[in-house]
């Protein structure tokens, strides 16, 4: 359920396989590593207390990016607020592509679609760094929308230059069932 520490789950072995790849790249991770897809701009949002605790310890080396219609455009809107453990701004994601991308469907969809963002998915194939797909609040894709999430994620593994094989997939969810839920209906 809510407050379970879902999050914690999947956030620690991604940041400690982050880890270990800086260890071995000697030098700050570029490129994305680690998508995590969220169905809201507030779950997004919700995250950027728990990523900033997790990653401020290694200042430039492990970045994330909360990317979505709330972001700036311009690297300078945002200089003053800049972090070392945050790319605040588009600009700046796609010359230097963080290794964690938080996101949505549709900032996803851009992402694939719009040329200005091409850089970001460049990066991050010239070296195929994509090692995981994280889909938060899995049981909201259901029907249409759930067979449009597998063909977006089957791009979205095609434009990262990455097979499925090499993935490590996560699906959570903080909605558990009523065992009586059946009967009510």
């Amino acid at each position: 359920g809510t407050g379970s520490g879902k999050t914690e789950c999947f956030m620690i072995p991604i940041l400690n396989d982050l880890y270990e790849q800086s260890l071995t790249k000697k030098e700050a991770l570029e490129g994305v590593h680690a998508l995590f897809l969220y169905p809201l701009n507030a779950l997004i949002n919700s995250q950027k207390e728990r990523l900033d605790a997790w990653t401020q310890h290694f200042g430039n080396k492990i970045r994330y990016c909360l990317y979505n219609g709330n972001t700036e455009e311009r690297d300078s809107k945002v200089r003053k607020k800049q972090k070392p453990n945050q790319v605040l701004s588009r600009e700046l994601m796609r010359k230097h592509p963080a290794p964690i991308l938080v996101t949505n469907g549709t900032m996803l969809e851009y992402m694939l679609i719009r040329q200005m963002d091409a850089p970001i998915l460049e990066k991050s194939k010239q070296n195929k760094t994509l090692r995981w797909i994280v889909l938060d609040e899995a049981h909201s894709y259901m029907g249409s929308q759930a067979a449009e999430l597998a063909l977006q994620l089957r791009r979205v593994l095609q434009a990262f230059g990455v097979e499925a094989k090499d993935i490590r997939f996560v699906a959570t969810s903080a909605t558990i069932a009523d065992e009586n839920a059946e009967q009510q209906l």
